[in-house]
């Protein structure tokens, strides 16, 4: 009786067991599929406790991983996103989807060519997936290389061509390649397919008001409203197509409109302004002006037209100080100076007239004459009020002018040479694009001082050494030239290489020395204003002393792209970019983590007017960590 009593309760507790694990399975099933519902719903706030649930019981499950993703991708949390993902295939590493997403997270937060990697991984798995190739132009597009992106889409197309946004983002594409006639098909391709998205009406009306179809424009932006009116970009473009056809009313009902729906956009603030202006209201003007500074205080058309109005106006005080401040931050713009002469001449300040009239002259001139007419255009325009901006055009002056500068700011701009440094060990740390091998060729036992590869900057002179390096050794003779005392830099290096005539770290310290005093002696000068054409040729021709010598160096070691990256950056202060270019690519070919080799090959490409080069260089070099790439791509590589 009591056996059958234990096998009776036995059996009750194994039931209940079993009714528990199908409640527990039943129960993850359910906050799954409410977290789907939710995401599916576009409740991401909603769906993620829910996940966090699910997760939280059962770490295992992967889609569990990839719906938090996504929820949070969708809320703009993208390294949260990024790691859920990460998790997701750490458990599923085939689950592709989970790559497709990772790719537009990664692509968002500027690691683009992570980004293109995962996409990749996405379609080797699913290899004629319209969805991933979609992304995957997409992706392509944002970065630029828009050649790309059309095979890209022409791939989504063949695998299903009912997909408008892939003629679309095709016709955006080729229009970006000149392509207008192309643009044009697939916009008109795409509004077949879906009549009722807004989107390609506006991109086609833009491109018939670029063609100045002024009626069909109408035609296509009117339709967009109809269909949603909450977009400002129709009301933009259409206030630019009533300006052109003289109708400046209906033009600045228009911008109201847009600006009622996006109250910080700069083009519509200062077109508004420019055609109240002609309208005969300048204090209207002035008004979305003075906003419009407030918004972006450092743009110089801003600054200028506040001072033109002003002084017509007659408020020369105020004139005065946005010419000023104009000039400052675009010190060779012709007719601000013109503009602050004929101000300064209604103070009665004649002589300072007079001085700005002759400075903007020589400057008119100077631009005159330069082969670049657009620029020209720009800095010395009539001294009036300019036309309106497009959506493509940019609301600054300086951006052209800093884009024709690069060749003259090279030396500046350019990331620094690799040199020899030496330190106590527990103040060097491991670097990045340095492999294990190459630390361990600079390893050696004397004194714990290490002698380690680094870029170099102005903050060259190390902490003081608890032990200063031995006389006679490659670290002591380092150490002379880390401050700044290359003679004694150089004649250790030089007694050192007599004894070892084969050794290429003596080589490189030499030749390195040499540079850098070359480099002190030119600072030195210039704080002296005692610099010549003479000592450029002179500069030049020890820089190609120096190129020579690291080619007869590349040939015996490249220190894993160290010496090709010198030579492309000595080239570049020469103002040779070609050969900067070839010796770039090989330090990448050696060394593809090299950040320094990423951004001057990006640089270099921008100066000879390849810009999609350049931009999709100087991106490689953000993803490796690299500050200076990050400031550039932003300045000069808009998506």
């Amino acid at each position: 009786m009591q056996k059958r009593n234990r096998l009776t309760i036995l059996i009750i507790l194994a039931s209940w067991l079993t009714s528990f694990s199908s409640w527990a399975q039943f129960n993850k099933a359910y906050f799954f599929y409410k977290g789907e519902e939710l995401i599916s719903k576009g409740n991401y706030s909603e769906a993620i406790p829910i996940l966090n649930t699910l997760l939280n019981s059962d770490s295992t499950i992967h889609e569990g991983w990839f719906l938090r993703g996504v929820a949070r991708y969708y809320q703009g949390d993208l390294a949260g996103a990024q790691r859920d993902f990460s998790k997701c295939l750490n458990i599923n590493p085939l689950f592709s989807q989970a790559y497709q997403y990772r790719a537009m997270a990664l692509e968002q937060a500027g690691k683009s060519q992570q980004a293109l990697a995962n996409i990749l991984k996405a379609l080797e798995l699913r290899p004629n997936s319209a969805q991933y190739l979609f992304t995957y132009g997409v992706i392509l597009f944002q970065q630029e290389k828009y050649k790309d992106a059309i095979n890209a889409f022409n791939r989504v197309i063949i695998a299903d061509s009912r997909i408008p946004d892939a003629w679309l983002n095709r016709g955006t594409s080729k229009l970006l390649l000149a392509d207008s006639t192309g643009a044009l098909n697939d916009y008109s391709t795409a509004i077949n397919l879906n009549p009722f998205s807004p989107n390609a009406y506006i991109r086609r009306g833009a491109l018939y008001a670029q063609q100045k179809k002024y009626s069909l424009a109408l035609n296509d932006l009117n339709e967009a409203i109809k269909l949603d009116s909450t977009y400002s970009q129709p009301y933009f473009t259409r206030a630019l197509v009533y300006y052109y056809q003289n109708n400046r009313n209906k033009a600045l009902a228009d911008l109201d409109k847009v600006l009622k729906l996006d109250t910080r956009n700069t083009l519509a603030l200062f077109n508004r302004a420019i055609i109240s202006y002609e309208n005969g209201n300048p204090e209207e003007a002035i008004n979305d002006l003075t906003r419009l500074a407030s918004i972006i205080p450092t743009n110089v058309l801003v600054q200028y037209y506040l001072a033109n109005i002003r002084s017509e106006r007659g408020y020369l005080e105020t004139a005065l100080e946005n010419i000023n401040k104009a000039i400052e931050l675009f010190p060779q713009f012709a007719n601000a100076y013109l503009l602050r002469s004929e101000i300064k001449s209604k103070q009665g300040d004649l002589a300072g007239a007079a001085t700005d009239m002759q400075k903007g002259r020589e400057l008119a001139k100077k631009f005159k004459d330069h082969e670049d007419k657009s620029l020209y255009s720009i800095i010395d325009s009539t001294g009036k009020i300019k036309k309106l901006l497009s959506l493509n055009e940019e609301l600054d002056i300086n951006l052209l002018i800093n884009t024709e500068q690069l060749k003259s700011r090279i030396v500046t701009i350019t990331y620094p040479l690799i040199i020899l440094k030496t330190d106590i060990v527990e103040n060097t740390k491991p670097i990045a694009w340095q492999s294990s091998m190459l630390r361990k060729q600079l390893e050696t036992d004397t004194d714990s001082i290490l002698l380690y590869f680094d870029y170099d900057n102005k903050n060259t002179q190390q902490k003081i050494l608890k032990h200063i390096p031995q006389k006679g050794t490659i670290h002591h003779a380092i150490y002379c030239f880390q401050n700044n005392r290359f003679n004694d830099a150089l004649t250790e290096i030089d007694s050192l290489k007599q004894l070892d005539s084969t050794n290429t770290l003596l080589k490189i310290a030499s030749v390195i020395a040499r540079i850098k005093m070359a480099k002190f002696v030119e600072s030195i000068r210039k704080q002296s204003d005692y610099h010549s054409n003479n000592e450029s040729k002179s500069k030049i021709l020890s820089l190609s002393t120096s190129i020579n010598e690291l080619k007869e160096i590349e040939k015996e070691n490249d220190y894993e792209g160290i010496i090709p990256y010198n030579i492309g950056v000595l080239f570049m202060h020469t103002g040779d970019e070609h050969a900067a270019l070839t010796w770039f690519t090989k330090a990448i070919e050696k060394n593809e983590l090299l950040h320094g080799a990423w951004y001057n090959r990006g640089l270099a490409n921008l100066i000879s007017n390849k810009p999609e080069m350049g931009c999709s260089d100087l991106r490689r070099a953000v993803d490796l960590g690299n500050e200076q790439a990050a400031e550039v791509v932003a300045r000069f590589c808009k998506k």
